[in-house]
């Protein structure tokens, strides 16, 4: 069986992809690609929505199998 990633495991893939945004956001086209179905800002919304479902299903598998309450975190300090 595999360890769970440590804390600091984590910490640090979150300030990798941290850096990662920042370098490509700014050359990120979020106006109108060639679908034009969607906008490429659009596209990131739903992105982020669909992200925030499975963690929303994670949570709540965690609390029914394995008694694991997690605690919101409204705010991340740089």
């Amino acid at each position: 069986d595999a360890e769970p990633h440590t804390k600091e495991t984590v910490l640090a893939y979150v300030a990798y992809c941290k850096n990662h945004i920042r370098e490509r956001l700014p050359v990120y086209n979020l106006g109108w690609g060639s679908d034009e179905k969607y906008t490429g800002l659009e596209l990131q919304i739903y992105n982020i929505r669909h992200i925030m479902q499975h963690a929303g299903e994670l949570g709540e598998r965690l609390g029914a199998r394995a008694g694991v309450e997690l605690e919101w975190v409204g705010t991340v300090r740089d």
